[in-house]
């Protein structure tokens, strides 16, 4: 594969997360501290699933407290 073929394909890749970041639910960036194994398990979890990182901890939280969630 070319330079500009790797290029290429980054860049789709790119606007494709943007593109689903962009058309979910009103999502807000924040930042958080995590552990490095935390964030190794994202990682994992990431490339073991077709979500993004950010759609991984999402998930993870959701699980984590759907009994809140429920009372919203």
């Amino acid at each position: 594969m070319s330079k500009l073929e790797e290029r290429e394909t980054v860049a789709i890749r790119k606007s494709t997360v943007k593109t689903m970041v962009n058309d979910a639910d009103k999502l807000k960036q924040r930042s958080y501290y995590l552990t490095d194994k935390l964030q190794k398990a994202i990682t994992i979890k990431t490339a073991e699933s077709d979500l993004d990182k950010s759609g991984v901890v999402r998930e993870a939280l959701k699980l984590y407290l759907v009994d809140i969630l429920k009372k919203l």
